[in-house]
């Protein structure tokens, strides 16, 4: 059975769809939400929770699947709004026609099939808190026009409404686009942007925190043991090489994706074993991605104590794996410990 360190084993169960059931612990940091240790995702975490303190408008960048919202909620449940609501809207995922009258409501009669007595918009249900346009990229030119009006003006009018409604809500926007690249292709208005991009938060892929892969692993195997009632799964070594490996495209999200999926067809006290892996997830599989650092070390010092020290950083303090990774056996790897005299705090 693959055991992390100690430092992995201590971290809290904190699961993302059971946040709910915790939100009266005061203790809880904002941020909880977000997993990891690694040096970036800590340093995005830190830019975060300083521009929470403030109503600036805020920018998330990075890929798709990466946590953008878990930093926008964070945003606003650590800032003053924090009593008041948080309204995620995905710009790609409502119709052109329907955009306008989803953000700022509209009056009774404004078109065929409309309420009687008319509808409130998002920016109405999120009065006095904040509004997150999730994939602002998506967003149609025509309708990044009436948003800048209603950015700079302070006010919108609702659909076939003549009342000025004074907005009242902070704006954090997101997306996995390069804006900068849209407004030189002309599908992205420059004014917009700069709007939007008062303070910019960009989020690291999985990829590049690789560390923080183990500790997603418990955290995602806590909370589909549970949502599933069944126990959780015991890794192989070669599993968790593999996971330290892969370039991950859909960052967390298809990481947890690919828990579920093994907690679901696990056996019980069934280790899990590479060939548990999709196909197609093997095939995908990129070894030089692990990192070109650890590759230069290799080079200089064989396998001496830097390279041992990194392949336990970058496994957790998982012996097996690193083991794995540096491609000898766990005794060589124990007698080359001994050797060097580390220990693993």
């Amino acid at each position: 059975m693959v055991r992390l360190n100690d430092e992995l084993s201590s971290t809290t169960a904190y699961l993302h769809d059971l946040e709910s059931t915790n939100q009266s612990q005061q203790n809880l940091s904002p941020f909880t939400k977000i997993k990891g240790r690694s040096p970036v995702l800590k340093d995005a975490i830190n830019l975060a929770n300083k521009v929470s303190k403030t109503d600036a408008p805020v920018l998330i960048t990075g890929e798709s699947g990466v946590g953008k919202e878990l930093f926008a909620e964070g945003i606003h449940n650590a800032g003053k709004r924090s009593n008041h609501p948080f309204v995620a809207i995905n710009c790609g995922a409502i119709p052109t026609a329907l955009f306008e009258s989803e953000l700022f409501g509209y009056e009774q009669g404004a078109f065929t099939g409309a309420i009687k007595g008319g509808k409130k918009g998002k920016f109405d249900a999120a009065k006095g808190g904040t509004i997150f346009l999730d994939e602002i990229g998506e967003m149609p030119l025509e309708l990044q026009v009436k948003l800048l009006r209603v950015l700079q003006e302070k006010h919108y009018y609702r659909v076939s409404g003549n009342e000025a409604i004074p907005t009242d809500v902070r704006i954090i926007a997101a997306t996995n686009r390069d804006l900068e690249k849209m407004i030189d292709e002309g599908s992205f208005r420059e004014d917009l942007y700069y709007r939007l991009n008062v303070i910019s938060i960009s989020i690291p892929p999985l990829r590049d925190r690789i560390e923080d892969i183990p500790e997603l692993i418990q955290l995602f195997l806590k909370e589909f043991s549970l949502k599933y009632t069944m126990p959780i799964p015991r890794i192989d070594p070669e599993v968790m090489y593999t996971f330290l490996q892969h370039p991950w495209q859909g960052n967390i999200r298809q990481l947890r994706n690919m828990i579920e999926r093994m907690i679901i067809l696990a056996s019980d006290n069934e280790v899990m074993k590479p060939h548990h892996l999709p196909k197609n997830f093997v095939k995908e599989n990129n070894p030089p991605t692990l990192n070109i650092h650890f590759e230069e070390i290799k080079k200089r010092n064989g396998q001496g104590e830097d390279e041992i020290q990194y392949a336990l950083q970058k496994t957790f303090g998982n012996k097996a794996a690193a083991a794995k990774l540096l491609g000898i056996s766990r005794a060589t790897l124990y007698n080359k410990l001994k050797k060097y005299d580390l220990k693993l705090d």
